[in-house]
């Protein structure tokens, strides 16, 4: 076994010059890893979240839909649901949606035109939630009507760029806390108008088709630095 002292380490430049690197190194290396994270701010996939600095923020989103088309007569309900399940894999819940369409093309003229209420029964779901009324024509440029609940308070899904604050922060402002799991409810109706058909007591229009559609948006943040330059 050869025996080495500190000497023998520095009996020529070119040993002197190692040592000196090599120390160099050994006390730079861990200073560096150290330092970063809170000089760049924070990697997710790194699990530093706590360093402040400027993000690129961004949505990446999965959509889930159901959709049904019922038939109802004047004064005629339908009770449309909703399920929306906890996973994993699909995030966080952007917000639900209800879209209710329909076309009253089956009028004689003007001053007929069916129309369809809807209220809402959120009482199945977990969370804060107001119930919603709505109503609408079947006919114009936006037939029917809308409900939208937003379970992550003002979510848009649209990206944007933010500085001086920390994944963390940008984490807890996007999130659903939880919430909106469960039964989504509502109670349509249908209001049929149509004048009498020529044969006394015939109806020329006795019952309408609605289109119902039921949609949820999950999402997930894509969170990344940005840096002076970009």
């Amino acid at each position: 076994m050869i025996e080495m002292d500190f000497q023998d380490l520095v009996d020529s430049p070119r040993k002197v010059k190692t040592l000196v690197g090599t120390i160099a190194f050994l006390v730079i290396f861990p200073v560096y890893f150290a330092v970063m994270p809170s000089l760049i701010g924070d990697s997710v996939s790194g699990g530093f979240s706590s360093g402040s600095g400027t993000w690129s923020v961004a949505f990446e989103e999965d959509l889930v839909t159901l959709s049904e088309t019922v038939s109802l007569e004047d004064g005629e309900t339908h009770e449309s649901f909703f399920e929306v399940l906890e996973g994993e894999d699909e995030g966080r819940i952007g917000f639900v949606q209800i879209d209710v369409s329909c076309n009253d093309n089956d009028d004689p003229g003007p001053g007929f035109t069916d129309s369809a209420d809807g209220v809402s029964d959120v009482s199945g779901v977990s969370g804060e939630f107001s119930d919603q009324s709505a109503s609408g024509d079947c006919g114009g440029g936006s037939p029917g009507f809308t409900m939208r609940w937003d379970v992550t308070p003002n979510y848009s899904g649209e990206g944007y760029e933010v500085d001086g604050v920390s994944v963390n922060d940008i984490e807890n402002q996007w999130s659903d806390n939880g919430t909106g799991i469960g039964e989504w409810l509502v109670t349509i109706t249908a209001e049929i108008s149509s004048p009498p058909g020529p044969i006394i007591g015939d109806i020329v229009d006795s019952d309408e088709d609605f289109d119902i559609t039921w949609t949820v948006v999950y999402y997930n943040l894509v969170i990344t630095p940005v840096f002076d330059g970009a």
